[in-house]
């Protein structure tokens, strides 16, 4: 599928039995069979109930199977494991990221996520078998309940010892991974990358000092983000300006990180499922926050998780996200939305910060979120070094793109054009997902 094995995962990735042939690309979870391979219960699965086996795996994959003359591709409900499809002279091709196709495709599309297709029945939606989810009658239960699956979601995935490394941004979300991994597993190393003089860097290294971690760093400058700026769109596969700042800090981080470690966890998928983000506070009513928190959820695969993905796999790094854990995000869409966004000063992640406010300094616990590029100290230098490569009458004159999406910004224009050069076809374009919800939930399509 085009995905990056580490060595330590290529025994796992792939299995043949009985005339079939399955390659998987991320981690299942199976209390019933915990000692098989990923490859090898897939497939066991697939031989017992057929298409049906897709609502039995619990993990983030992109999974193919041959079967006889049959194809079978699926993907995982949330789309942490990306997966692309195309078609030339009427045949049907396939690659883990777009640009696996360049050259292969005549037009390319996104796999949807919970999704399973096969050559003979097409594209077709699967549901998950859900297990039972917790019940809680008040906050503080619900708080317990929380913090309880959280640290098994983060145990599930350190159990086979491939993942002793935490990104420490200092925020809540790394924060809590990186204290309940210390719990699990002692030896565990922090990361963190930033610009000078950035929030992140002194953030994380009192988290790093009171949790006892083996701590390492990277600073970088404008002469560094220079530098990768046009391979970081590349592997980024978009233009959007607030992903590629973001995938600049990531890209470093992930550089930093693969000198020391073959995996790491991360903080990804807490502000979607628990409130996290400022912009929730400015929902009219009920029925827009929950159309504001759907679409971050159904988008986070074309934006923020779209960022891990490309800049680890560029470094031949997986990470792993215990808040998207299968269980977590079941019980996550439970919990009312009044102690997710809470009182009349609207806490975000309130209920998160109650579940941990006994094991954290409170300084960390109550910390404000700040958007990860600007916390990182991306935000700004990047989009400087972007924004004097174009004027201001070239942005007006080219501000639509081929497609007819507006750009917000020189710098976006700048990144835009890095964008064409490695991804003329028009198809790649339409991939391209702004992250902006509230517009998108307003109806406003200007910029979309």
């Amino acid at each position: 599928m085009g995905c990056c094995l580490l060595p330590s995962e290529r025994d796992r990735a792939y299995a043949v039995a009985d005339n079939k042939a399955l390659a998987i690309d991320g981690h299942l979870y199976s209390s019933d069979e915990p000692s098989l391979p990923e490859a090898e219960l897939a497939l066991h699965l697939y031989n017992r109930f057929g298409h049906r086996f897709a609502g039995m795996l619990d993990g983030d994959f992109a999974c193919a199977i041959a079967d006889g003359d049959e194809l079978v591709l699926l993907r995982d409900p949330i789309g942490l494991k990306p997966l692309y499809y195309g078609y030339r002279d009427g045949q049907f091709c396939f690659a883990s990221e777009a640009k696996g196709l360049l050259d292969v495709a005549d037009e390319v599309g996104e796999f949807p996520p919970g999704h399973i297709y096969s050559t003979k029945t097409g594209f077709q939606p699967y549901a998950s078998q859900v297990k039972p989810v917790a019940e809680f009658t008040g906050p503080e239960q619900a708080a317990e309940i929380l913090a309880m699956l959280l640290k098994q979601a983060v145990q599930r995935r350190v159990q086979d010892n491939l993942a002793p490394a935490v990104s420490l941004s200092g925020g809540l979300d790394s924060s809590v991974i990186a204290l309940l991994a210390k719990e699990c597993r002692g030896d565990i190393k922090t990361f963190t990358a930033g610009a000078a003089g950035s929030e992140d860097l002194p953030r994380a290294q009192e988290i790093a000092r009171y949790l006892g971690t083996e701590h390492h760093e990277y600073v970088y400058g404008a002469h560094e983000i220079s530098e990768v700026l046009p391979q970081v769109i590349y592997y980024l596969e978009s233009f959007d300006e607030d992903c590629v700042h973001g995938a600049v800090a990531n890209y470093f981080a992930a550089q930093l990180i693969a000198r020391h470690a073959d995996c790491y966890l991360c903080g990804e998928g807490a502000d979607e499922f628990l409130g996290g983000y400022h912009l929730l506070k400015e929902a009219n009513n009920d029925v827009e926050f929950d159309s504001i928190t759907a679409d971050l959820i159904a988008n986070a695969c074309r934006t923020g998780l779209q960022r891990l993905d490309r800049m680890a796999a560029a470094h031949s790094l997986e990470f792993r996200a215990p808040f998207l854990d299968r269980e977590m995000t079941d019980f996550c869409l439970k919990i009312p939305k009044e102690w997710k966004v809470y009182g009349p000063e609207k806490v975000e992640k309130w209920l998160l910060r109650q579940a941990l406010s006994d094991k954290i300094p409170e300084n960390i616990v109550w910390r404000r979120k700040a958007p990860f590029a600007k916390g990182a100290g991306a935000f700004t230098i990047t989009q400087s070094i972007a924004g004097k490569g174009i004027s201001k009458e070239e942005y007006m004159a080219h501000r639509q793109t081929e497609g007819g999406m507006i750009l917000k910004s020189e710098a976006e224009l700048y990144y835009y054009r890095i964008f064409k050069d490695v991804f003329p076809h028009p198809s790649f374009e339409r991939l391209v997902t702004r992250w902006d919800p509230l517009q998108r939930c307003r109806g406003d399509k200007s910029g979309v």
